[in-house]
């Protein structure tokens, strides 16, 4: 199973060294969107913030913003 990294990225980057088992792509972009939504409950801020997909190979292949 492919391993894929959800970075946040807010003018700083935030690493992901762990990652997470995914079994696709498609997996990988709902995963961001659930760690996005929980951010965005847990932390106020008027900061533009992203959560990034990195797949194994090191390739960006998503963003998702961090919204109220």
């Amino acid at each position: 199973m492919p391993k894929y990294h959800f970075e946040i990225i807010d003018g700083y980057l935030l690493e992901d060294p762990v990652g997470m088992d995914c079994q696709n792509d498609d997996q990988a972009k709902v995963i961001a969107h659930d760690i996005a939504h929980q951010i965005a409950l847990d932390i106020e801020s008027q900061t533009p913030r992203n959560v990034v997909v990195i797949d194994e190979d090191g390739t960006e292949i998503y963003q998702t913003p961090i919204e109220p």
